[in-house]
């Protein structure tokens, strides 16, 4: 009998993948618990028609609420997989570094761990002294209708050393949708501004 491989998608939002544990924080997945809460909120203005056509699509119900700052609620060594995308750099240093512990703990031995993260050596190239706010905007996330601010960020060498201090006995670069973790054409939905790593427990 094939033992079943288990996958963590951590801070998916509202790109849940099939054949994952998808896992968020976002105030989404209890909204979508409670029937009717999304229309009303949509009603008194506090979520907008786009996020409404998300909650009659179910996008958020199928979430498991993880918090990645705290131990994650899973034995050691239970996953094959774990991914994250676009999550770590909204995390300061010391959280970033904990989560990374953590997901080395909980993937078994040889799993693998795929995280993507905007890529800071792109966003620094694209910074123009005429225009600062847009490389600032870039660099926290600050526009007004964001909440969540960036708290650090990472180029490809910095992450993989982060990577390889918490144990993984290999760590490397990828291309957007190739590596070894499954369901990539699924899993990498932004390319452009994006550094891709993968390691090796």
């Amino acid at each position: 009998m094939t033992a079943e491989v288990l996958k963590l998608h951590l801070g998916c939002f509202d790109q849940a993948t099939k054949g994952w544990i998808n896992t968020d924080i976002t105030p989404h997945l209890w909204v979508a618990r409670v029937p009717g809460l999304p229309r009303l909120l949509f009603r008194i203005g506090k979520i907008t028609r786009d996020r409404l056509e998300q909650h009659k699509r179910g996008v958020f119900k199928e979430l498991t609420y993880l918090d990645v700052t705290k131990r994650f609620p899973y034995s050691d060594e239970t996953f094959d997989f774990v991914f994250s995308c676009h999550m770590l750099e909204h995390l300061f240093v010391h959280e970033a570094q904990a989560c990374i512990a953590d997901i080395f703990r909980v993937l078994k031995s040889g799993g693998i761990c795929r995280i993507v993260v905007p890529d800071l050596d792109k966003i620094v190239a694209d910074y123009n002294p005429d225009q600062p706010e847009l490389f600032l905007k870039k660099i926290f996330e600050c526009d007004p209708q964001s909440r969540n601010a960036h708290h650090w960020h990472y180029n490809a060498n910095s992450l993989l050393r982060v990577l390889r201090d918490a144990g993984f006995h290999e760590a490397y670069q990828c291309a957007y949708r190739q590596g070894r973790c499954p369901d990539l054409e699924s899993l990498d939905n932004r390319a452009d501004e994006s550094c891709f790593v993968e390691a090796i427990k």
